[in-house]
């Protein structure tokens, strides 16, 4: 009978790699919740218009990389490609915006994207985002960047560098279009075949391109900061103020303008040269317009979305999972006695380990040293006569005989 396998372009997370994703999720939770986010979990399919409308035809999420089904009542549905436009749905639907002025969220979950699986990169991938709603200031803005940038150096992810640019408003972005089709045209026969495709739709995802020689064709095109109002280029002198205050570091690019439709004002990446091409660990940036295109609200809007798989890769440093104690026990008399001190040091909050099969001496060290322990608690015939059990500490290479609540108290004070 043939083996069924994983589908190409998803991949299991287990062992080590289960270690690394359940650490990062922790500290995630704890950075955004110590900032006041709450968390928001959303369906894994949507109505496909959603995204259509949310993150726009002309990108190459919406044409070339969404897995789109059809239900049994005929309706399109779509995978989630991203959660940014699934929470603004829930916010209108459920009428949060009526409930509270600003309203912080962040999530953790699997998104779906069909592109060429490779390191870093899979068709079911896992993001962890923030989504801030009721709030325009620049502040909000530099607040968001630095609380991703926290959480990275919370991680241990070092050899970063922020990237910030603006794309202003619609009128602005209209205006910088007019003069970065004047600076393309010339060159659309050299560009590349989505390129020439974005010149029709978006001109702006032309500087989005990851092809090389795009890229160079590209390099001394205008500068959308040119095109921004009094206005937009105060919002965005004045989030390079606060990313000052906060301390953050940061390049300005203006070829930066992210791979979705949403996106206006503030845009920023931070990006490693610890992945190769795919160096972005995490994006996002100001969406002022998604509200209004959704759900016919002017609300502000920031957040910013990072690939948990691209962080995994970069996590040098993180907790070990293994058992504070192994329980090990001699002789069946010693068994019952050794489950129920098993249990009393879980009630305690101590994880422990204990084999259900009798095993030698031998046997049982070897486990526990596979298993990383700090602690054994052994017992057997002599110890339960004595009313004690035999601590060994793997860390000092020491033992001795005391009695099991002594013991429990050594290792609670360790942890």
């Amino acid at each position: 009978m043939k083996l069924i396998k994983a589908v190409r372009g998803t991949k299991d997370i287990f062992g080590e790699e289960a270690v690394k994703y359940n650490y990062i999720s922790r500290v995630a939770q704890d950075t955004f919740e110590s900032y006041g986010y709450s968390y928001i979990k959303t369906p894994i399919f949507e109505e496909t218009d959603l995204f259509k409308r949310g993150i726009g035809e002309g990108t190459d999420v919406v044409e070339k990389e969404m897995y789109t089904f059809k239900d049994r009542g005929d309706r399109s549905l779509t995978l989630r490609p991203e959660n940014t436009a699934s929470v603004v749905r829930s916010y209108l639907e459920n009428g949060i915006y009526g409930k509270e002025d600003v309203t912080r969220y962040y999530y953790n979950g699997s998104m779906f994207r069909y592109e060429r699986p490779q390191a870093g990169r899979q068709r079911e991938f896992n993001q962890i985002g923030v989504e801030v709603l009721g709030e325009s200031s620049p502040i909000l803005d530099a607040e968001v960047i630095a609380m991703s940038y926290t959480l990275l150096e919370k991680l241990g992810i070092s050899d970063l560098e922020v990237h910030i640019n603006s794309v202003g408003t619609n009128a602005s972005r209209t205006q910088y279009r007019e003069k970065l089709l004047s600076f393309l045209e010339p060159l659309k026969e050299e560009l590349c075949e989505d390129c020439r495709m974005r010149m029709e739709k978006n001109p702006l995802r032309v500087l989005d391109c990851k092809v090389d020689k795009c890229k160079e064709l590209t390099k001394n095109a205008p500068s959308i900061i040119d095109s921004l109002s009094a206005e937009e280029r105060e919002h965005y002198e004045n989030v390079k103020k606060y990313l000052d205050i906060f301390g953050i570091k940061y390049v300005e690019d203006p070829k930066l303008v992210r791979g979705l439709d949403y996106y206006s004002s503030t845009v920023y990446e931070i990006v490693t040269n610890k992945l190769g091409a795919q160096g972005t660990v995490l994006g996002g940036g100001r969406y002022d317009n998604l509200l209004k295109q959704l759900g016919d609200k002017d609300i502000p809007a920031v957040g910013f979305a990072a690939g948990v798989e691209r962080m995994m890769m970069l996590l040098d440093k993180y907790p070990s999972n293994s058992p504070d104690v192994y329980v090990a026990w001699l002789g069946d008399n010693a068994k019952d006695y050794s489950l129920k001190i098993t249990k009393d040091l879980r009630d305690e909050g101590i994880k422990s380990y204990i084999d259900f099969n009798s095993k030698g001496m031998k046997s049982h060290m070897k486990k526990a040293d596979k298993l990383g322990v700090k602690y054994c608690i052994i017992t057997g015939e002599d110890e339960i006569n004595k009313g004690v059990v035999l601590l060994k500490d793997f860390i000092n290479r020491t033992q001795e005989e005391m009695p099991f609540e002594q013991a429990m108290e050594i290792i609670k004070k360790s942890k």
